[in-house]
């Protein structure tokens, strides 16, 4: 897993700022001694996502994820430890070495070598374009309304109609085939030659949030289809990932953030003034891009088409950004115009009149209803004032319910009071629902139906105290001779608990000096979880020594149990007396020990 020395690892961890950030994904207040936010891994409305500044470490005491500041890259990028490693290298200004492992070296070098070559039809497709190859291409974004000035600052481009004018220009650079056709460049056909992907087509790169140019979109000049072609997903692009023009955006002083569904609508709105569009590489948002825009903006806005599937990529961004805790709101274009062509024909301050017109989230969802249901009869009202009901018994601002519920109140003709009443109705209604569910799940707790904690249930007693006697461990140094000795590294499980008691005993059995921090480093996400979890919920005692022997005790125990159960396995299979009774002494000998153990 690891392909970097440790102390090149643990540089890194050093010069990469926790509380700092994890302050560019979320807000953060501080309490205390630590900092507290919503969690980003988890829908919640009360902060119980932890930071603790001096260790360096993050918790979250909803959804028990934790670990430092790796584990916490890995998980909000979804990113793997190289990646993370890298990225946190990159942004302390660290040079990484090429890494040990051949195959990681080869993903390495050809990451590169992608970008490069992405960097270099970048610069090809504008030469085009700005030449007199690209007179038509020109002619056309000019037409729809682009100058000079936001054509250059989106880096537009135009691939010629030749079959393999971008494969020469390469090849004529030094990049290898393989890299063209990893890059998605180039494609390569039954006869092993290559030729170029995007062919005659106005080019429009995709930055990442750095600003490197990981992919491509061509549009056609006429009504051919397909209109768009798109590369394909390489190691440096994932469209789940990007946001077109996430790059200018994020930089935007406003703190908000437009998402459309264009290339175009993006470049028209930055040239109109707006310079917080972007958008989404797919139908709808993805969990990634909601957590990019929620790092970047107060306020999200979505203005999809007005179709089936710009509703379903409306409800989809909705239902991920407010997962997320995010402040949603949705612009709906007049006469299912998109904004490129609205601004062209209205003007952007008639756009930006729009923008700060557009709909919050409960404002969305009850016009949505009033769509669905007409009030041209009883039946249809009726349908749309219980639905509303339910709508607006969600909503947690009261502020905003009753600005609401006075607009529909008028509207439909029906008394503040009563739509009031049968909105407090069903809040209570809900809440009695949630209470008997609690007192369900607590009853069965009580009469065994389903153990209390989910950790002993999935992981089992002996694991959690090997793992409570790892947390320890890492917090006491000085302990380590007393409990190596007693339950030296043989005893752990199998798998995972033994490796990760591996590198702790090593590390300490060598008299090195050891941080809880640096340590979990080398643990996956959901062991780093665990050990934080059970250092902030089971190992915060007032005297170590104790707990340890406590828990020592409790694994020989255990350890006694499980010989009897095998002792008592064998004797039922056993018809030589003398093996017999050789075993029942040897049973009587791990009671007595066990009896003697729990009277301690």
């Amino acid at each position: 897993m690891f392909y970097y020395p440790d102390e090149l690892i643990e540089e890194i961890r050093l010069n990469s700022d926790l509380v700092e950030i994890v302050s560019e994904y979320l807000r953060l207040e501080k309490r205390g001694a630590g900092y507290f936010g919503l969690c980003p891994f988890h829908r919640e409305k009360t902060p119980s996502f932890y930071v603790e500044p001096v260790k360096q470490l993050y918790y979250c005491f909803g959804c028990n994820n934790g670990g430092n500041v790796f584990h916490f890259i890995m998980n909000i990028e979804n990113l793997d430890f190289p990646e993370a490693l890298r990225f946190l290298a990159e942004r302390a200004g660290i040079n990484l070495p090429e890494p040990d492992d051949t195959k990681e070296q080869h993903k390495s070098r050809l990451r590169k070598e992608i970008m490069e070559v992405n960097r270099e039809a970048a610069r090809f497709y504008y030469s085009c374009l700005t030449g007199d190859i690209g007179r038509m291409a020109q002619r056309y974004l000019f037409e729809r309304g682009l100058s000079r000035n936001i054509i250059k600052r989106f880096g537009l481009g135009y691939s010629p109609g030749e079959w393999d004018a971008l494969t020469k220009h390469l090849l004529s650079k030094g990049y290898s085939e393989a890299t063209l056709v990893e890059a998605g460049l180039c494609i390569k056909n039954k006869n092993g030659k290559l030729y170029d992907r995007f062919r005659g087509r106005v080019m429009f790169p995709i930055f990442d949030i750095r600003g490197n140019v990981v992919a491509f979109g061509g549009r056609v000049l006429d009504d051919k289809l397909p209109k768009y072609i798109n590369s394909p997903e390489t190691l440096v692009y994932s469209k789940g990932r990007e946001l077109f023009g996430m790059h200018i955006a994020k930089k935007n002083i406003e703190k908000k953030i437009l998402v459309v569904e264009g290339y175009m609508d993006v470049i028209a709105l930055h040239q109109a003034g707006i310079p917080y569009a972007v958008a989404s590489l797919g139908t709808a948002l993805t969990n990634m891009q909601s957590r990019i825009l929620k790092k970047y903006a107060d306020e999200i806005i979505i203005s999809y088409d007005t179709d089936s599937a710009g509703k379903k990529a409306t409800e989809r961004g909705l239902e991920v950004l407010g997962r997320l805790g995010c402040r949603v709101k949705v612009l709906q274009m007049p006469d299912g115009k998109d904004p490129d062509e609205y601004i062209r024909k209205n003007g952007p301050e008639k756009f930006k009149n729009l923008a700060d017109r557009a709909l919050s989230l409960l404002e969305y969802r009850i016009k949505q209803l009033k769509d669905e249901f007409p009030q041209d009869s009883i039946d249809g009202k009726m349908a749309f004032l219980n639905g509303a009901a339910d709508i607006l018994a969600e909503q947690d601002n009261i502020v905003e319910r009753e600005i609401v519920m006075k607009s529909i109140s008028r509207d439909y003709n029906i008394s503040f009071d009563a739509l009031l009443a049968e909105t407090n109705r069903r809040i209570s209604r809900k809440k009695r629902m949630e209470k008997s569910k609690e007192f369900a799940t607590a009853k069965k707790e009580l009469t065994g139906s389903i153990r209390p904690s989910s950790f002993d249930r999935k992981k089992g007693m002996r694991r959690r105290y090997e793992m409570m006697l790892i947390s320890l461990l890492s917090r006491e140094n000085h302990l380590f001779r007393e409990a190596s000795e007693r339950y030296p590294l043989s005893c752990f499980s199998d798998g995972t608990i033994r490796e990760t008691a591996g590198i702790l005993y090593r590390r300490l059995s060598e008299g090195n000096d050891f941080l809880l921090e640096e340590f979990i480093t080398k643990l996956n996400a959901d062991t780093a979880s665990e050990i934080i979890h059970l250092v902030k919920s089971s190992c915060n005692f007032e005297n170590p020594e104790k707990a340890m022997d406590d828990i020592i005790t409790k694994l020989e125990v255990i350890k006694l149990e499980e010989e009897k159960k095998d002792i008592l396995m064998h004797l039922k299979n056993i018809t030589d007396m003398d093996e017999k009774k050789q075993l029942e002494l040897k049973l009587q000998s791990v009671i007595e020990k066990i009896r003697m153990s729990k009277q301690i």
